[in-house]
């Protein structure tokens, strides 16, 4: 079975960016069904039973309940069994018909799609997810961009958001990320890439995670964003007491996704100079790069304690630290393609 799904909000979109893992997990090629236009075509060839098991292989549990109707109680589904998942998989794979009596037509919070339903079978957002949300209706209106939360979900969409929480990555003060955007191939590869690279680095600034992503969707797929895709790229922040969301300006998000000035981030290696980018602060590179020059063409033995200070600070790689004229001269390059760039208004 094929369906398409379009981007929407931040949690339908994590479910689907999570749904698509469950199926990677099941031996699917998950990126050719990525669209450039930012939809994506999937195709269900599993039973509802073989997707389960997949779903469930991902879904953390809970380590402080014991265990109730299936395995342990799911860290995000306590209120569900094996049995009301498996139904809702089988509603994704093929739409329930209901009779034709007592029903009443609703749109979906999320696919916006309209679906004919019994009244005694309708699911809302508090019905069927309030655990996965927050413990206070306060912060319905924030998390979910000013839906109402006792709005409709239909067949389709219910083991969607029962997948978001395969989206999220998890750091080290328990709170979890999400990069959401306007389209699931670029949230399918930022994600990826933050996944890894936090996996790897433990890198924990969710704003730092987010640049680093940029750049490896620039270097690894060579794409460039356009500028309404960049102005949609967010990162949403969920603990147990909040859901925040957070954005870089479009124009950062360009820089950082040009070939050209990727290329040499990657090449430069250092924390600090991506950190002033992320913060706009292009003038310190050139600033860097200067002081460095004037430090290279003094002999070593004639640096005094402030130079040498300043290079402990500033340059933490030692393929950097070894080759300080290489290093400099890539930070000025650096900031004369950023400046290329904005004054011809590429970016801008």
């Amino acid at each position: 079975m094929e369906i398409t799904l379009y981007p929407s909000n931040w949690l339908y979109n994590a479910g689907v960016i999570g749904l698509l893992r469950v199926l990677e997990q099941a031996g699917e090629n998950v990126q050719s069904y990525l669209r450039d236009d930012g939809s994506v075509e999937v195709t269900l060839t599993q039973n509802a039973d073989e997707i389960f098991k997949f779903w469930d292989q991902l879904s953390p549990k809970s380590k402080k309940e014991k265990p109730k109707y299936y395995g342990h109680k799911y860290a995000y589904y306590t209120n569900q069994t094996k049995k009301a998942i498996t139904t809702k998989i089988g509603n994704l794979l093929m739409s329930p018909q209901p009779s034709s009596q007592n029903t009443v037509e609703y749109t979906c919070t999320f696919c916006f799609k309209q679906e004919k339903t019994k009244k005694s079978a309708v699911e809302t957002l508090t019905q069927a997810y309030s655990n996965l949300l927050l413990a206070s209706q306060r912060t319905f209106p924030n998390a979910y961009w000013n839906n109402n939360s006792n709005e409709y979900v239909c067949s389709k969409c219910q083991f969607v958001l029962m997948c978001h929480h395969l989206a999220l990555i998890e750091l080290p003060d328990n709170s979890e990320m999400f990069i959401n955007a306007s389209s699931f191939k670029v949230m399918w590869y930022l994600n990826m890439y933050a996944r890894e690279k936090y996996q790897k680095e433990q890198i924990r600034e969710t704003k730092k995670l987010l640049g680093i992503s940029l750049i490896e969707l620039a270097t690894r797929l060579q794409v460039e964003l356009e500028i309404w895709t960049s102005m949609n790229i967010e990162i949403v922040s969920k603990d147990k007491d909040s859901i925040d969301f957070f954005s870089l300006p479009y124009d950062i998000v360009l820089i950082l996704t040009d070939r050209e000035v990727a290329g040499m981030l990657n090449q430069i290696g250092e924390f600090n100079i991506l950190n002033m980018i992320l913060d706009g602060n292009f003038k310190e590179i050139l600033e860097i790069g200067e002081r460095i020059v004037k430090i290279v063409l003094k002999p070593k033995n004639e640096r005094n304690k402030s130079e040498l200070e300043f290079i402990k600070t500033n340059v933490k790689l030692e393929g950097n630290k070894n080759n300080l004229s290489k290093f400099s001269s890539s930070l000025l390059k650096l900031y004369a393609l950023i400046e290329d760039r904005t004054r011809k208004g590429v970016w801008v």
